[in-house]
């Protein structure tokens, strides 16, 4: 497997525990409603959209979203894939991206372990996750402020449509030469993380907008559960870790 793949996979691991801090909202899923955190306040201090982002995320038990998402090379110029699908969290510990296009494609971890399964090249990775940053936010023990250094990206508080940006850099040497840096565009008013940036190791711009998100709906367990179909070839790679090939 590809470098790139490792780091695709870390991605979608590592921007799934990030943004998950801050989706807390007023909507209504399953019958339950999760009142809106405040008005919006044209004047929050850095430390003061931490706080509430972290506070947001405590209250989190399972999470539904759509997605779009773009990589863009910015050596080669280009995009190099645009995508969408549904996203699934449910405490602790489990995680499912399922892609639609370009085409079907799902991510699925549960504790210690992502599989990673193409229909179409009938395939089935098994990767062994030891990534403490990874392990921390998808069992709902992270700390912003303790794993991150947070500033506003550019300096700037707000984005050019209003949205908190906010730059977040690994606090650990090896997770940030592996994350780099995430940033994280945030509703002021409902604290909702619109949208997310990072730029990889390897020159790779991943861009990911979320819509239609729905805050502790009922998530049954059996969604996070992958048995490989028949006539897959599954295949135990190497510790999903930064350069891996």
């Amino acid at each position: 497997m590809k470098a790139v793949k490792y780091m695709m996979i870390l991605t979608l691991a590592s921007w799934l525990g990030v943004f998950l801090q801050p989706a807390f909202a007023q909507v209504e899923t399953g019958g339950t409603t999760v009142e809106k955190s405040g008005e919006a306040e044209e004047t929050l201090a850095l430390d003061d959209v931490i706080g509430r982002l972290q506070e947001n995320y405590k209250k989190i038990n399972t999470y539904q979203a759509e997605f779009e998402q773009e990589i863009y090379s910015m050596t080669q110029g280009r995009v190099m894939t645009r995508g969408k699908g549904t996203a699934f969290y449910k405490k602790p510990g489990k995680m499912v991206w399922r892609y639609q296009e370009p085409e079907e494609h799902l991510y699925l971890t549960s504790g210690n372990t992502i599989w990673d399964y193409s229909p179409v090249d009938k395939e089935a990775y098994v990767l062994p996750i030891k990534d403490a940053l990874y392990k921390s936010f998808i069992l709902g023990l992270g700390e912003i402020k303790k794993d991150f250094e947070v500033s506003f990206h550019a300096g700037r508080r707000k984005s050019k449509d209003g949205l908190y940006q906010l730059d977040l850099v690994p606090g650990n040497r090896a997770e940030r030469e592996a994350i780099g840096t995430i940033t994280i565009y945030v509703d002021p008013k409902y604290f909702m993380v619109r949208k997310t940036e990072m730029v990889d190791a390897l020159g790779n711009r991943n861009r990911i907008r979320f819509f239609d998100i729905k805050v502790n709906p009922d998530l049954s367990d059996t969604l996070f559960k992958f048995e490989p179909p028949p006539g897959v070839e599954v295949i135990h790679a190497q510790e999903l870790a930064p350069g891996g090939e």
